[in-house]
């Protein structure tokens, strides 16, 4: 299993940020349409996926986190 991060948006679907690595540093570089989806909404999921991701591009698997993102 992978775990997977994930953009939640006010409305629609999620959108993929990736399978997160276990161990070590995980670096995004954010796709026009990720970023567009992160300045309407703040939230950030976590899902448990089969390995390699979601098969359905969307969250298949529990949900073990979900945190909002602050500007400070």
């Amino acid at each position: 299993k992978d775990y997977e991060l994930w953009i939640v948006p006010e409305s629609g679907n999620p959108l993929s940020l990736g399978v997160v690595p276990v161990g070590g540093v995980y670096q995004v570089t954010l796709t026009d349409e990720a970023r567009q989806a992160l300045s309407s909404s703040r939230t950030l999921a976590i899902s448990l996926e089969p390995a390699g991701g979601s098969p359905t591009g969307a969250p298949t698997g529990p949900i073990l986190h979900v945190t909002k993102l602050y500007e400070l």
